[in-house]
């Protein structure tokens, strides 16, 4: 037994070359790597691994290496060779000839495992000086020790190589590998590697030699006896007492071997034995296990049904009570609407009624504000509820935010006798939905005014840190007890607890800011004294990283259409031209109580007092058109053509944004201006019916001033629109004018410089000159007169207009535009032509012309002075495929959506009006076509105009193009 070594402190980060572990211990790897696969591909493994020591070094028994380098030696070799037993077998590679040389036939011939095992490990100090042997036990046939480490094995492959070592020396004598056992591992957290290892001894081969000496004996006896010749009595008898010894040593070894089989086939047997009782236990176990596996998957598969089951019923539950608080919505603001009407009319003229009625109407205004704001509060919170909230996240920046919304406070502040005061200065801007956020500040300092007496105060302080934007409102109110901050902030519950609810409420307030917060990933806190005041401390992050796409407003197409409800019932309504007692028709019905030259509004609304009450509104100053429901109200408007519609957006059969979808689709009503009425009073709503083209939104309820003066400002801007479109014709008419005059002027010069002459000649002045200059000069004058007549000609047809569709050539319509504005194309710019669509299509040739002209030089403008324009026709089914291709600088993408808006424009100001393209397509429109654009910064524009081969129209074309405040969802590039 050899004592254990002292522990050798060595780092974990040592060089390759650290002397740690000797290559004579780890040489058999590279030797049997090389042995099985080659000295080639050991060098390539070498190679490949870039390690820092060549195998050069590593063929030194002198050299060292540390446990790191020899680990990763180890992974490649064994990574390489893909064979999961690379470390044992290369272990038992270590008793073999190419491994020990001459040493192997020293040991065969006078060693022995036992002593094999002791110089091995007494000598270990000399090759391994992280590590050291402990021998527990060593004995015949059988040996236990122990290994331990002091830097950490970071795998087993070093393992598997010592327990491979360890197994080879007994095949020095042509015996079986011993048999190692691990009982325990240093790497998998044992305290050290134990080993236990049982061999077989090689036989003792005494029977030749014992044979050998009897015959030798026996020979000389024979010899003494006189029995024959010495030399050969010696000789034959000793070489059959060797030949007598090796057999009996054969015998004896053979009876050996046949015991060791038969204990081996015993133990084997007890195995199997043992083997198929544990094979039993295992079968029994699964065959448990899988009924167990069977049962649980039967509950779990029946639990996820359920589960499922509640889910969908679930799910069903949130759509029905969303559709339920979206009714409830447009029932109640209905009723107030009506009330809130009704109270506008009466206090128009607060002089005929009593004093105390006035009293009355101002306290019933003030409940009915009331009843509004709590449903709006009870709406929001449904909508967070049922998970519909979505944010329009745009910057902000909240101290110049605060200063505009306090403003209003202030004026309360100062009649409460209070002070509200802003503290701090400009900060980051923060990404928030500014709407919501307003709530929050609202409802904060709305509470502050409430419970704070008069000649108290009241902050509002802003800061920010490095991660966030802090807002603090503090008031000297009467404050709050511990008790009570604990539920402040849940729904419905309320501060005053005392019973008297001195200050009212419905305790959602608080709760709708909590939540508005959270959703914003920020937070609110709240410390509060009683008969001091309160605190409360907003959170809201900088950054962006805080922004949940899954909240993001998204615009939609389409709002679906409300079921039909039942009558809610009648409301008491003040309206001018109701009797007492009378019930107003649920029929609609047209009012002309206007002059026959007013403007005519067609109002869509299926609720009958609601539409009454608005034609009411509306009839003093203008004709009315009634109509119950969005499909109704698009017929009516392509039947009547009105100078505007005003519309409900929640209708049975047709929603008011399907009717707005389908008026912008037909070319009569493209640009009718359009204002929505909805109880919808949330930013998305606003949004989503923008979008989808309406020139204005109007909330319920609404004030009947607002209403009229909404009217009246779209009917003045479609006045002025069809004025602009006007003047937008007349700017095509002076580009034509301006090319015609710059073409005309050449043959016109010529023309009379060719008069000079001719008349010398007709008046004889000229003496001796030539005959031919008096034809000649006529041959000029009649050719500068065919070019004068071929532009005036030219300039005709394209300012020819048609009352209805005639058969139209679109490459002689091109090649005429191009040809006007030949003048204004640079000599850089590069004009390609190609006409593929040989048939006429049906329409007004001056009204496409003028879609040519817009589009062309829209083109020649973006390439500037070098470039190239491609106009291409082509013919695709019934349709005929106008194509203009620039190479010009392009457009931006949040303009594409913009394009076709009139007055929008993205040249610099003075230089167009924004309608060329809006009066373009309501001209393909009207021609039964479609316009698309597409375009990519520095690449270039690309327009398609599709126009049908067949008439579009059996009634007479518009010969003037008008336009409104469309809003197609149509891409442009130039206005």
């Amino acid at each position: 037994m050899t004592p254990r070594l002292p522990a050798v402190k060595v780092q974990d980060v040592s060089p390759d070359n650290a002397p740690e572990v000797s290559v004579r211990a780890t040489s058999t790897l590279l030797l049997y790597f090389e042995h099985r696969y080659g000295a080639e591909r050991l060098a390539k493994v070498w190679r490949e691994h870039g390690f820092s020591l060549g195998l050069d070094y590593m063929r030194q028994p002198t050299n060292y290496v540390s446990l790191r380098f020899l680990e990763r030696a180890a992974a490649a070799l064994r990574e390489e060779s893909g064979d999961s037993r690379f470390m044992r077998e290369a272990g038992l590679f270590t008793a073999s000839p190419q491994a020990l040389g001459f040493v192997f036939y020293m040991l065969r011939a006078f060693g022995s495992p036992k002593a094999c095992y002791k110089q091995t490990i007494d000598f270990s100090p000399s090759y391994n000086r992280v590590g050291a042997f402990t021998v527990d036990l060593l004995e015949h046939k059988r040996l236990k020790l122990a290994y331990r480490s002091s830097i950490p094995e970071q795998n087993r492959n070093i393992c598997e190589l010592r327990m491979g070592q360890f197994a080879s020396f007994p095949t020095i004598w042509g015996l079986a590998p011993a048999e190692v056992r691990e009982t325990e591992c240093q790497v998998l957290g044992g305290e050290a590697c134990r080993y236990h290892l049982t061999w077989t001894d090689p036989p003792t081969l005494w029977g030749h030699y014992l044979g050998l000496l009897l015959g030798m004996v026996s020979g000389l006896l024979a010899t003494h006896l006189g029995w024959g010749d010495a030399l050969f009595s010696v000789a034959s008898l000793s070489m059959a007492g060797f030949a007598l010894g090796g057999w009996l040593d054969r015998r004896r070894e053979i009876k050996r071997k046949d015991e060791l089989l038969a204990a081996q086939a015993q133990a084997n047997m007890g195995s199997l034995r043992e083997l198929q009782q544990r094979y039993d236990e295992v079968f029994g176990s699964n065959v448990a296990l899988e009924d167990r596996v069977a049962a649980r998957t039967r509950e779990l598969s029946e639990a996820n049904a359920k589960l499922e089951a509640a889910l969908v019923k679930q799910r069903e539950q949130d759509r029905l009570k969303t559709e339920f608080f979206d009714n409830v919505s447009h029932e109640l603001r209905t009723p107030l609407t009506l009330i809130l009407l009704s109270l506008d009319a009466l206090q128009k003229e607060p002089e005929s009624l009593p004093t105390v009625v006035r009293q009355h109407l101002v306290t019933l205004d003030r409940s009915t504000q009331r009843l509004l704001r709590l449903i709006d509060n009870l709406l929001n919170l449904a909508q967070l509820e049922a998970g519909k909230v979505r944010l329009r996240y745009q910057p902000l920046e909240l101290h110049a935010f605060l200063s505009s919304q306090l403003l209003p406070f202030r004026t309360v502040a100062e009649k409460q006798g209070l002070t509200l005061t802003l503290e701090g200065g400009p900060v980051s801007p923060v990404h928030v939905d500014a709407e919501r956020i307003e709530g929050v500040f609202h409802n904060l300092v709305s509470n502050a005014l409430k419970f704070t007496p008069a000649g108290g105060s009241i902050a509002v302080r802003v800061r920010e840190d490095d991660t966030d934007v802090h807002v603090e409102v503090v008031d000297t109110g009467q404050g709050m007890a511990p008790a009570d901050l604990a539920v402040i902030f849940d729904r419905f519950a309320q501060a005053d607890t005392s019973g008297t609810r001195r200050f009212g409420g419905s305790g959602i307030g608080l709760a709708l800011v909590k939540e508005t917060l959270e959703l914003h990933s920020g937070g609110i806190e709240v410390s509060s004294t009683p008969g001091q005041g309160s605190s409360f401390r907003v959170r809201l992050p900088k950054g962006t990283q805080h922004l949940r796409e899954d909240l993001r407003e998204r615009r939609a197409t389409d709002l679906p259409t409300r079921r039909e409800r039942r009558s809610s019932g009648r409301f008491a309504t003040v309206l001018a031209a109701t009797v007492a007692g009378a019930q107003r028709p649920s029929e609609p019905q047209d009012h002309t109580r206007a002059d026959a030259k007013a403007p005519r509004i067609l109002v869509v609304e299926d609720d009958a007092e609601i539409r009454a009450f608005i034609a009411d509104i509306l009839a003093p100053g203008y004709r009315v058109l009634e109509a119950i429901n969005g499909e109704e109200g698009v017929r009516r408007a392509l039947e009547e053509r009105p100078d505007l519609v005003v519309s409900d957006v929640m209708m049975p059969v047709l929603s008011g944004l399907n009717l707005l979808v389908q008026l912008r689709s037909h070319a009569q009503t493209v640009d009718l201006p359009v204002i929505l009425l909805t109880a919808r009073q949330e930013v998305s709503a606003k949004v989503e019916a923008l979008g989808a083209g309406a020139n204005d939104y109007l909330g319920k309820p609404f004030s009947p001033r607002e209403l009229l003066a909404r009217v009246e400002t779209q009917l003045r801007l479609r006045e002025a629109a069809v004025r602009a479109a006007e003047n937008e014709r007349l700017a095509a008419i002076g580009l034509l004018t301006s090319g015609f005059a710059h073409e005309v002027r050449n043959p016109l010069n010529g023309l009379m410089n060719a008069l000079i002459p001719l008349k010398e000649v007709v008046q004889g002045k000229q003496t001796g000159g030539d005959p031919n200059l008096g034809p000649a000069m006529l041959e000029v004058m009649e050719e500068c007169g065919q070019r004068i007549r071929h532009l005036a000609e030219s300039l005709l047809s394209f300012v020819r207009t048609a009352e209805k569709p005639v058969s139209v050539r679109l490459d002689a319509a091109l090649d005429s535009t191009l040809s006007v504005l030949g003048w204004r194309i640079p000599p850089g710019v590069v004009v390609e032509r190609s006409y593929q669509c040989a048939e006429p299509i049906w329409g007004d040739p001056g009204t496409l012309n003028q879609v040519w002209l817009n589009l062309l030089d829209n083109a020649v403008r973006a390439v500037g002075d070098t470039g190239r324009v491609q106009v291409e026709t082509s013919q695709q089914g019934d349709e005929a495929v106008v194509t203009i291709v620039d190479t010009g600088v392009g457009i931006r993408p949040e303009d594409l959506e913009r394009l076709f808006q009139p007055f929008f424009s993205t040249r610099t100001a003075g230089e167009g009006t924004g309608l060329g393209l809006a009066l373009s397509r309501r001209i393909v429109l009207q021609h039964g076509g479609r316009i698309h654009i597409t375009s990519q910064m520095g690449q270039g524009t690309r327009v398609e105009v599709r126009l049908p081969l067949r008439p579009a129209h059996a009634e007479p074309l518009a010969s003037t193009p008008t336009t409104g405040a469309s809003r197609g969802r149509w891409s442009r590039r130039i206005g």
